[in-house]
């Protein structure tokens, strides 16, 4: 079992990340290191089913509460949250444990960071496996312009810009904010009841944080966190509140300005590693078709879409993602 209370601590530049590992020393095997990024809200223990299935086959592993996150130090000020910044912390892991490259896993946040982590460290990631969130190509404007023009001043990303104006609301009641986000998904489902017209809006412009207000249970699906995992939860963001964490989203306009340094003809370079794509039918905010195309934006690629199932994946489809992820892994490496 993977301790999760007990993580070492890996100086990045003086920021102090919280380290959980398992399985054999990375020089001890022949089996590459894989290492695993959670997203918002997340904590690297939603990892753990994917870790000790990978430990026991005897992969090197990895995670960590991001900057900003559980265990981790939360430094003040959004520049402290860059991209530059959050693959560089994957760059002191592996600094710190004499690691010459990694397979690495992402999933939300985690995916967006994975999938520019080949740009800002080249050779040091070995593969590529994302869930939910794809790579794209490089927009045409920065995504949050793209996101107001597109589904209004309340789309929860957009929302998220103002520090302070969300903050209060996530925090109010933490055991009912992760409750509410870390669910099933409702998506393709038969409501018993008419949805209320405010919450329908909000459903429709992804306005997350009214969602939250309302919790109205005819919309939502079932809980994905244990009582014990709940508390962990609440334990771990009431260390450093959810400042740090918003602040990866604040940054997101200028880290999309930031990757024009990578453009090569306009276009983002093919990603040439092995990359394998997980998609989930009824994730509302990051739907399949988002991946369609990414077999152009590298190689070799491979993509798994699961029906029926929602943003938490590697919860929700624990042992499928398990065998594939050990399959995928054993035809490339």
């Amino acid at each position: 079992m993977i301790d999760f209370y007990s993580p070492d601590y890996v100086d990045s530049n003086g920021v102090k990340l919280a380290v959980y590992r398992g399985g054999p020393a990375p020089d001890s095997t022949d089996k590459p290191t894989v290492m695993f990024l959670h997203g918002w809200p997340d904590l690297a223990i939603s990892w753990r089913g994917q870790m000790e299935a990978l430990a026991a086959a005897g992969y090197p592993v990895f995670t960590h509460d991001g900057r900003g996150y559980g265990r981790s130090d939360a430094l003040e000020g959004v520049e402290n949250y860059t991209m530059a910044k959050l693959t560089g912390d994957i760059a002191a892991i592996q600094d710190h444990y004499g690691l010459k490259d990694a397979v690495l896993v992402g999933h939300d946040w985690g995916a967006i960071v994975l999938w520019q982590t080949p740009f800002y460290l080249g050779d040091r990631v070995k593969g590529c496996v994302g869930m939910n969130v794809p790579l794209l190509r490089h927009f045409p404007i920065d995504p949050i312009t793209l996101f107001r023009q597109t589904l209004g001043e309340n789309m929860y990303i957009v929302r998220y810009q103002t520090e302070g104006a969300c903050e209060p609301i996530l925090e109010k009641d933490l055991a009912a904010t992760f409750s509410f986000f870390i669910r099933t998904a409702t998506g393709g489902r038969r409501f018993k009841q008419p949805i209320r017209p405010e919450i329908l809006k909000a459903m429709k412009s992804i306005d997350l944080v009214t969602l939250l207000e309302a919790r109205d249970e005819t919309t939502m699906g079932e809980p994905l966190l244990s009582e014990e995992e709940l508390a962990y939860f609440v334990d771990g963001y009431s260390r450093n509140g959810m400042t740090g964490p918003l602040n990866w989203y604040r940054n997101m306009a200028g880290n999309w300005e930031a990757q024009k340094q990578f453009l090569v003809d306009g276009a983002l370079p093919k990603v040439e590693k092995p990359c394998l794509m997980y998609t989930a039918e009824r994730d509302g905010v990051c739907p399949p078709r988002l991946a369609d195309g990414m077999e152009d934006l590298c190689e070799p690629f491979e993509r798994i879409d699961y029906a029926g199932c929602g943003h938490w994946t590697q919860l929700e489809r624990a042992e499928e993602v398990n065998a594939s992820m050990l399959d995928w892994l054993g035809r490339h490496f």
